[in-house]
């Protein structure tokens, strides 16, 4: 081998090198929450009807479940429930096609989103949970037996 095969043997290892040290680098970054697409927030924001209706059907099913078996579903199950709304998008949500949605939204984001929206349920229901107990203490002494 002469000189200059040696030199582009070596050239390309660094180029290489680069590349991989470059991909190593940037792929946390594209994995972030957000993507910074154009409308990202947008979509978001068109999906949580959604999401909200998936987290009241996973609450209707433990309410059936009950009804039903004495049993509430637990909450991993009812994640569960509601993140499968994922599968179940219509194929327009606001001014969004499907295939848009999907692309923007991975199937691990929108679990995010689904997290994000009982954690703001939740807390919302921890901070007026005085204003709820008086309410139900009322139901309840309407409707215990004769």
């Amino acid at each position: 081998m002469d000189q200059n095969a040696w030199v582009m043997l070596f050239v390309g290892i660094a180029v290489s090198c680069g590349l991989l040290a470059l991909g190593v680098v940037l792929y946390p970054k594209l994995k972030r929450e957000e993507q910074g697409y154009p409308m990202e927030a947008a979509i978001e924001a068109a999906l949580l009807p959604l999401i909200y209706e998936g987290i009241c059907a996973a609450y209707r099913m433990s309410e059936r479940g009950v009804d039903q078996l004495q049993q509430r579903i637990r909450g991993a199950d009812k994640k569960a429930i509601a993140d499968s709304i994922y599968r179940m998008l219509p194929d327009k949500v606001g001014d969004y096609d499907l295939s848009l949605i999907k692309f923007v939204v991975s199937q691990e984001r929108f679990e995010q989103l689904v997290q994000g929206a009982f954690d703001r349920f939740d807390r919302f229901f921890i901070e007026h949970e005085a204003h709820f107990e008086e309410l139900f203490e009322k139901w309840k002494a309407g409707n215990l037996p004769a």
